[in-house]
């Protein structure tokens, strides 16, 4: 009885390791870092293609000001890692329609397409 029960629990670990595992739960982004980024007052939208306008100081003043930071991490990641990004990306989501309001997002990109079109004039 002792070693099954030994064997049950070893293999009831081994499948909540895979499914931590499966949701990205032992990478950098994941659902728990989320929370703790939200709470450090330092919450960032991570991304994980390449971005056609350069990380200037208005870009930055703009996301501050939406109360994000902007990550792009490497193209080349796994599934793992994805899904860790979407989960991250969705509770980063979340918290910034509580704090900007549910339209936000296109008043973020308006902002964002008028400083494209000043970097241009200039």
């Amino acid at each position: 009885m002792k070693r099954k029960k030994k064997i049950t629990i070893g293999i009831g670990l081994l499948l909540v390791g895979i499914l931590f595992w499966q949701f990205g739960f032992f990478t950098r982004f994941n659902y728990l870092t989320a929370q703790l980024d939200i709470w450090k007052d330092k919450p960032r939208l991570v991304s994980c293609e390449f971005e056609n306008l350069k990380p200037g100081v208005r870009k930055i003043k703009l996301n501050r000001k939406y109360g994000f930071y902007r990550t792009n991490e490497a193209c080349f990641v796994n599934q793992t890692e994805l899904n860790g990004i979407k989960i991250y990306n969705a509770e980063i989501e979340r918290y910034l329609n509580k704090r900007n309001g549910k339209n936000w997002r296109e008043k973020y990109e308006a902002e964002l397409d008028s400083l494209i079109k000043i970097n241009r004039v200039e």
